[in-house]
């Protein structure tokens, strides 16, 4: 965005990573929590391992669902701090999750990620707290965490 021009539905940060306007942007912050539970929703089990090896150094579980139905079977069954979820997956899209999450457990943040970036604004219309685009650094995974106000002890 150029100097001086308004905002509309987002902000961005170097990294490109995305937030919705006024949400959990840098410099925003509230006071850090811990992220103990993390379920990784992404159809390519690669994915979920990288964020799942990146994740732990936080101290973090993870939970993996390689769809939206094992997604939903992982929310009755369990409280998350975080979900990270892939936009495109086989029987839907992961944004249809943002609402079940965000119901269930209000103080969980959702994270979509994504390698199409035309699905940035819609993921975050459909209430991610932030979009993150594939491929993605470990930098840019704990950029994400600590701007949603996640502690990232042990971490670069």
């Amino acid at each position: 965005m150029s100097k001086g021009s308004a905002t509309t539905t987002s902000e961005r940060s170097a990294a490109g990573i995305t937030f919705p306007e006024g949400a959990y942007a840098p410099g925003r912050m509230q006071a850090a929590r811990s992220i103990t539970n993390i379920l990784l929703v992404d159809d390519e089990p690669e994915i979920c391992q990288l964020l799942s090896s990146l994740l732990k150094r936080t101290g973090a579980s993870c939970v993996f669902a390689h769809s939206l139905a094992q997604a939903r079977n992982a929310l009755v069954q369990g409280a998350y701090d975080a979900v990270f979820v892939d936009v495109n997956l086989p029987d839907g899209l992961g944004h249809e999750l943002f609402a079940e999450v965000k119901a269930t457990m209000p103080q969980a943040r959702c994270i979509a990620i994504s390698a199409m970036d035309n699905e940035r604004e819609l993921a975050l219309e459909a209430g991610a707290d932030l979009f993150i685009p594939k491929p993605f650094s470990r930098e840019v995974v704990f950029d994400s965490i600590r701007s949603l106000g996640f502690k990232t002890t042990g971490t670069p």
